[in-house]
């Protein structure tokens, strides 16, 4: 009987998890840059928007990155980092590409050492798709009045789905009294 139970409770979880809508995207990662004493390593690296980019400096001088997102010349952000054998924990710093600050592209990212340009990375970002793009512009929809169409929004399928889910948990529920009687 308790078998046949779980068996009724697993068949209904599986057919609501059929309505539920499916969703895919990437969590946001961290890539890690390493400023050596003479190397950046990498000094290419392609990354999606919405990660971060994280600079460690394992060597014994100060360094500070600088990027210029929009090309106009004039830097836009900025981190610095401090030597790894100092008793400060600053031997890091992190670039957090935002969608709207850093849109998909090429960018220079220059390592300065001593006022001078030490070494660049090379960084392309890539564009996260899985966000809406929404209509093009000038795109109406549903913009007439019609007496004919549910005013509250909910659309047929929507609609027949619940019924749906529904009549499947009153066929479990029906199945589970009938077994305990």
């Amino acid at each position: 009987m308790m078998i046949e139970m779980s068996r009724a409770l697993v068949i209904a979880l599986l057919m609501s998890s059929i309505a539920m809508p499916m969703a895919s995207g990437h969590g946001a990662n961290d890539f890690s840059i390493i400023m050596r004493g003479s190397s950046l390593q990498p000094v290419v690296a392609e990354v999606m928007q919405n990660d971060s980019v994280t600079f460690y400096n394992v060597a014994d001088t100060n360094r500070t990155i600088r990027v210029d997102l929009d090309g106009d010349g004039e830097y836009d952000q900025r981190c610095e980092t401090e030597p790894s054998n100092s008793s400060s924990i600053r031997d890091e710093c992190s670039f957090i590409l935002d969608w709207d600050r850093w849109p998909a592209g090429n960018y220079y990212l220059e390592v300065f050492e001593n006022g001078t340009i030490w070494n660049t990375l090379n960084l392309t970002v890539m564009h996260d798709y899985h966000e809406e793009a929404g209509p093009p512009t000038g795109y109406s929809f549903n913009s007439e009045d019609s007496a004919d169409e549910d005013s509250s929004g909910t659309s047929d399928g929507l609609l027949a789905m619940s019924v749906m889910l529904i009549l499947v948990f009153l066929v479990v529920v029906n199945r589970l009294m009938g077994m305990d009687e």
